[in-house]
């Protein structure tokens, strides 16, 4: 049922709670550990192979061996995991090895999707994030490397950084709807805890199901603009 006195704007409240404080949570120290499967890249020298992108020293870096445009790291999510950000970690040695413009895609491995292109500041030696708040998880993520600095040939990175947490693997207990924890949330304060308890249960399970409809429901072709805004 209902609560008395509920609004739609009391769920929104509820679900902006839960989304807060699954992030607090659930975010990871190392996820590449914890959330990483394994990593493919498109070529490697021998003495520069995919482990150096993971393996946190400064001074070993991954290279590419092969034709520029077609160079690619492919990193492999454990299922559940949702990315909120990922870095490139540059290996500023030599200018014509940093990348200047990617593009990161993302989905199933056979139906990848793209994401975003970024083109690299030219001053930037160190970190550069180059995707960011992803809201639902993604089995598969392909970095594309497209164009290196000063026309350069193969590709060096020193590794990858990823912040990420799992998927809505919230744990829902009354204890978590105290006063002090609803401060920034008027609506919800002086509701009774086992009121909200109960209301974010019905949301979790409606979220549950919606993700597991949704890929049937969304279109992947722009062509089907028209079928989306009569489903919306």
């Amino acid at each position: 049922f209902v609560p008395p006195g509920w609004s739609y704007e009391h769920d929104m409240e509820l679900g902006r709670f839960l989304y807060d404080h699954s992030e607090k949570e659930l975010q990871c120290g190392d996820c590449i550990k914890e959330h990483l499967s394994s990593i493919e890249v498109s070529s490697e020298l021998e003495d520069c192979r995919v482990a150096h992108l993971t393996d946190n020293q400064p001074h070993t870096f991954w290279e590419s061996n092969g034709p520029p445009g077609k160079h690619w790291v492919r990193l492999n999510m454990k299922k559940g995991t949702i990315v909120k950000k990922l870095w490139l970690m540059l290996n500023g040695q030599c200018s014509s090895y940093v990348p200047r413009r990617v593009a990161v895609y993302g989905g199933a491995p056979n139906r990848l999707q793209h994401l975003r292109t970024v083109l690299i500041n030219e001053n930037s030696y160190q970190d550069v994030c180059i995707l960011r708040d992803m809201k639902t998880h993604l089995p598969v993520l392909e970095i594309r490397i497209l164009e290196c600095r000063d026309q350069g040939y193969n590709v060096r990175l020193r590794g990858i950084k990823i912040k990420s947490f799992w998927e809505w693997d919230l744990i829902l207990n009354a204890d978590m709807f105290q006063p002090a924890q609803l401060v920034r949330y008027p609506l919800l304060k002086g509701v009774d805890a086992d009121v909200l308890y109960r209301r974010a249960v019905l949301i979790q399970r409606f979220v549950h199901l919606l993700e597991s409809v949704l890929h049937y429901l969304i279109p992947l072709s722009e062509d089907s603009t028209g079928t989306f805004k009569a489903l919306r």
